[in-house]
């Protein structure tokens, strides 16, 4: 990922309004991100744990989700994250509900997926993160594959919400 201002992270979501974007919690430390590493970027609301973020780089520009993070705890065995195919126990893997509309016309329309409780799917991705109890699959996959497959998981996902809305 390119290095990215609050300002163009804020103009990046799709799925709020400009004010909304302007009153979320963006992080405070954007300059000490090391940006070559990430992927994707992701984070939650320190001051609302369910408010969660998730930042794209696409071929249309910089792309943002503003998705709620279930507060329902798994019950037991492993869950995989679809963004960056992570084997977890059931708690390091949590449902993210991400609006597409808040007109009743198109009933709240919503797209849920699963995705890393902790939003690092980068770390996870590249080896930086190992989640604990869980034994993950073998790879055949370069470092290089495995990281563009986070990339276009994380843009297909951005892809469907924004096709939904129009945009």
């Amino acid at each position: 990922m390119h290095a990215h201002s609050e300002s163009e992270i804020r103009k990046s979501f799709l799925n709020c309004s400009k004010g909304a974007a302007q009153r979320l919690a963006v992080p405070k430390d954007l300059d000490q991100i090391d940006w070559d590493a990430q992927i994707i970027l992701g984070w939650t609301d320190p001051k609302s744990p369910k408010a969660a973020y998730l930042v794209v780089e696409t071929d249309d520009g910089l792309r943002g989700l503003v998705m709620e993070k279930s507060t329902l705890k798994g019950n037991g065995g492993a869950r995989m994250c679809q963004l960056c195919l992570t084997l977890h126990t059931s708690t390091g893997v949590s449902m993210f509900s991400i609006q597409r509309s808040k007109s009743a016309k198109d009933r709240y329309s919503s797209v849920g997926t699963y995705i890393c409780t902790d939003l690092a799917c980068s770390d996870y991705t590249v080896g930086r993160y190992k989640p604990d109890g869980v034994r993950q699959m073998e790879e055949t996959l370069s470092l290089e594959e495995r990281s563009q497959r986070t990339l276009e998981n994380a843009q297909g996902l951005v892809q469907r919400v924004a096709q939904s809305l129009g945009r």
